[in-house]
């Protein structure tokens, strides 16, 4: 009798212990979930303190206060895309920069470095980074009409279709129109060039890692039956320069996000980072809203 009791005791002390390891494992985990959450929240503060604060850049602006303007201004272009992933959705920078001082040499050796700079701010924010990204700095002695009197630099954003070319392969699907069938939104018909386009509800939503989000297509923040059945963060399109297609991606939506393509519905799974191919004249359902898209 005393033997089964010790043999007990010992059972339940050996569920305690793995209970007592499963539930660190558990909290470790949100732990670092809960850390790197604030850890991007508390990096969006300090750059909004310091857009805030920090005085305009002069002529008399160092190399070195000018590349870090650029590297600012080029992370204002990261896109959070849902679940802690961001995404930069161009291939090529185009970086102008006013020759402030006389020695060009010296110049073009402090600004050698750019392209690194960017890469590395981006690694910081851990976002999908094309693995390709070229970066080219031109100094300008004349300055150009359109610039501000005290406008020390200008970048050039280029997007997969742009850097290809438009002669090199005229099946590139430039242009992107979509036009909204069913849903409350500020426009009826839309039209982009570009790479990335967020589809949710309200212009400027905040996601889960507290990073303010840019939809491209944003439905109005009202109750009619549909509209409302729009995520905040519901959908993208992304371009795939590799297959020459734009591919539709569910952000994670409570509603579900589907193709409609020939009668045929094609769901999207959320968070598939494979996505699902979208050709020209498909109805994509987000929700209860749908928008048709025209490539081409």
């Amino acid at each position: 009798m005393r033997r089964l009791r010790t043999r007990e005791s010992q059972l339940t002390t050996d569920r305690d212990i793995k209970g007592e390891a499963l539930g660190r494992t558990t909290t470790g985990s949100k732990g670092a979930q809960v850390t790197r959450r604030l850890s991007h929240i508390a990096r969006d503060l300090q750059v909004r303190i310091e857009r805030l604060f920090d005085a305009p850049l002069d002529a008399n602006a160092t190399p070195l206060e000018i590349s870090r303007a650029i590297v600012d201004e080029v992370e204002r272009k990261v896109q959070p895309v849902g679940r802690g992933r961001r995404a930069f959705p161009y291939t090529r920078l185009v970086v102008r920069i006013r020759q402030t001082q006389g020695d060009r040499v010296a110049l073009e050796a402090a600004f050698a470095e750019l392209g690194d700079r960017l890469r590395e701010r981006l690694a910081e924010l851990q976002c999908d980074a094309p693995r390709d990204l070229g970066v080219k700095v031109l100094l300008l002695k004349k300055i150009p009409t359109e610039w501000a009197p005290h406008q020390l630099f200008a970048i050039e954003y280029q997007s997969p279709v742009e850097t290809a070319g438009a002669g090199s392969n005229p099946s590139l699907p430039s242009p992107v129109n979509i036009t909204i069938l069913k849903g409350a939104t500020s426009r009826r018909n839309y039209s982009f060039n570009e790479p990335l386009i967020a589809i949710g509800r309200t212009p400027d939503p905040t996601d889960e890692e507290g990073r303010v989000r840019r939809n491209r297509i944003a439905f109005v923040d009202t109750v009619d039956g549909v509209t409302e059945t729009v995520g905040r963060v519901h959908a993208h399109l992304r371009f795939d320069p590799r297959a020459r297609e734009y591919r539709l991606f569910d952000d994670g939506s409570s509603n579900g996000t589907s193709i409609v393509r020939e009668g045929a519905i094609i769901p999207v799974p959320p968070r598939d980072p494979r996505g699902v191919r979208v050709c020209s004249g498909d109805e994509v359902q987000v929700g209860r809203a749908v928008l048709r898209v025209v490539i081409g």
